[in-house]
């Protein structure tokens, strides 16, 4: 029942979007990073690190109207200060046909295998009365209630796939895609009722279109649902930035993304980016809603994001921040 793994700033890691996304920036090469942490009460609760490189295989003719995209990716999320770490290892492959002659508008379907290891240090569970005091309340209902039994290596291996349009012009970018991820969390504790288990779809749409000289608009929204439990893990993120030009040199790509989003029912999310050529660094600060808890917690996280682009352009098309 434990949380999905959220970013605050997805659309800054394709493979984190989309196994269909590999392959498709403007260089040949780039590596994308997350780093995100969420505190209560300003002790870290929750860390997570997702890192990525993806590149595409060069074809020597230029009229070719396809490409091959792969990539891989490592995860790991850490809960309670390092009482619980998960890691995983995705491996993506995409396969992209450009459907016009101005290689403007892309489909592309991608496919990715996971290794996912759970680690639990018990030194630091601290399950005492609450625990004692939980299963008597369930005996006296008339609950069945069994001791717990920890799996010494928990690790599950899992795939996901996705589907991905782009519509990509020097004065605009637009791309809409879907996914079905069947990640299953491996299993810590023996039970009966695995709650983690079950397939995730989502629906993510990524667009920056120039609205003035260099001045350019950025939307993203992004839908997912676990479908083992719909009701608690639906999740839902739109918001939108503009960027402004840096003048430093006229013949480089700087500009300035100013921004917010909102996790519904959760957090809204000022956003500030910059990119700088090749290099797009971000940052984001997640302002939790009040009334996610009872208690008088103040809840807070903030998430930093590095893509950096090598190799040779594809192509004079817009740089967009989703690159």
């Amino acid at each position: 029942m434990a949380q999905n793994m959220v970013l605050s700033q997805p659309y800054v890691n394709a493979q984190f979007q989309s196994a269909a996304l590999v392959g498709d920036g403007q260089y040949d090469q780039r590596i994308q990073s997350n780093l995100r942490t969420q505190m209560f009460n300003n002790n870290n609760v929750s860390s997570t690190i997702v890192a990525g490189w993806d590149s595409r295989f060069k074809s020597k003719d230029a009229e070719n109207n396809s490409s091959f995209g792969y990539g891989f990716q490592i995860m790991s999320d850490q809960l309670a200060g390092g009482l619980l770490q998960t890691n995983y290892l995705t491996m993506n492959l995409a396969y992209r046909i450009f459907v016009d002659e101005g290689k403007n508008n892309s489909i592309a379907l991608g496919l990715a295998g996971t290794y996912a290891q759970s680690t639990l240090n018990q030194s630091k569970l601290k399950l005492g009365d609450q625990l004692n005091s939980q299963m008597n309340n369930l005996s006296s209902a008339g609950f069945p209630v069994s001791e717990l039994y920890f799996n010494k290596f928990p690790a599950s291996l899992t795939a996901n796939t996705g589907f991905v349009f782009t519509n990509h012009s020097e004065n605009k970018f637009i791309q809409v895609g879907a996914g079905a991820f069947f990640n299953t969390i491996p299993n810590i504790v023996n039970n009966v009722k695995q709650e983690a288990s079950g397939m995730r779809s989502s629906l993510f749409l990524n667009s920056e279109i120039v609205v003035s000289e260099n001045k350019t608009f950025v939307l993203h929204a992004s839908y997912s649902n676990r479908s083992s439990n719909a009701s608690i893990n639906q999740q839902v993120l739109l918001g939108g930035a503009i960027s402004l030009p840096i003048a430093y040199k006229f013949d480089e790509i700087k500009r300035l993304y100013v921004g917010c989003y909102y996790r519904m029912k959760e957090a809204i999310i000022p956003t500030f980016s910059i990119m700088m050529d090749s290099y797009i660094f971000g940052l984001s600060y997640d302002i939790y809603n009040n009334d996610l808890s009872g208690a008088s917690l103040k809840q807070n996280g903030f998430e930093l994001s590095l893509s950096k682009s090598f190799g040779k352009k594809r192509n004079e098309f817009l740089r967009t921040i989703f690159d």
